[in-house]
């Protein structure tokens, strides 16, 4: 009998690395159908987040706060240039590619989806299609694109600092009700399916360019010490956002423990909070996920 071939090294470490971005791809989409379906296709979640919207104060109504007024059409423009700009000035025509293609995509499909998925009208009280959040959306994905762009000194800071710039624009979006707390998972999952999109897509081409189109993670591997404070701080602040939001969320509530006709200051606060949360996670994933190359 003649053994079966053994997989070169790289090219195990490659398929190791694509199947990684596949699953993430995937869980994504599962995510988005999950909460589309739960949240916006059923009475009761269509009940529960309007009472959310109801909670805001109408001189706060579609408000603004600074996080959200830093968004724009040429703010999204500058990002995206300075992004690139970067990774070019490091070197990395792969990694400009890549954020480049991450914060266009993402912001894209953010704009398409909210035109072809519908928000039926279940409850009568309709408060109109925003399904998912156009500005967590680019937060979001602007986060993985400086992920990319920066180099493994720098990534750490940056990756903290649009972390926490990211949370905030999820959390006003809820605060001023210009978006249900489902439209901040919609827009997180289509940001995480852009990284992984790119990053399949990189790894794929890294093998057959011989590494001349790299994953910013092969090229510039944070360290093991900064990655584990790092982790460590976003894990700390997740606990802390998804812990306080249970139980602001709770008291809000109230006795009759009806999620459905529950208003007030402390419902918002809680689902504030869990927006927040939210993207803590998917920046946590993110972060996770492109540790290894």
């Amino acid at each position: 009998m003649t053994a079966a071939p053994a997989l070169s090294t790289p090219t195990a470490v490659r398929r190791h690395g694509s199947g990684r971005w596949i699953v993430a791809a995937s869980a994504s989409v599962v995510a988005f159908g999950g909460v589309y379906v739960m949240a916006v296709l059923t009475e009761t979640g269509q009940s529960v987040e309007d009472s959310i919207l109801s909670s805001v104060d109408d001189d706060r109504l579609l408000g603004s706060g600074s996080a959200l007024d830093a968004i724009s059409p040429a703010a999204l423009m500058l990002l995206v240039g300075v992004t690139m700009l970067v990774a070019f000035l490091r070197r990395r025509p792969g990694a400009a590619l890549q954020a480049g293609i991450l914060i266009v995509g993402a912001t894209i499909t953010t704009q398409v989806l909210k035109q072809v998925v519908p928000r039926p009208d279940l409850t009568g009280d309709l408060y109109g299609n925003s399904f998912p959040s156009g500005h967590t959306t680019i937060a979001v994905a602007a986060l993985f694109a400086v992920m990319t762009a920066f180099g493994r000194h720098v990534r750490p800071l940056v990756f903290l600092v649009g972390t926490a710039f990211a949370a905030v624009v999820a959390e006003q979006t809820v605060a001023y009700g210009w978006h249900r707390s489902s439209d901040i998972v919609g827009a997180c999952a289509v940001a995480l399916f852009w990284l992984a999109a790119v990053r399949f897509a990189a790894s794929r081409l890294a093998g057959r360019a011989r590494g001349r189109l790299r994953s910013p993670a092969a090229a510039d591997a944070v360290g093991p010490r900064a990655f584990a404070v790092t982790s460590g701080l976003l894990g700390l602040a997740l606990v802390a956002c998804l812990t306080v939001s249970g139980l602001v969320w709770g008291i809000g509530i109230g006795s009759d423990m009806s999620l459905t006709t529950s208003t007030g200051s402390g419902v918002l606060t809680g689902a504030r909070l869990a927006a927040a949360g939210v993207v803590l996670v998917t920046a946590w994933v993110g972060w996770k996920l492109d540790r290894r190359p």
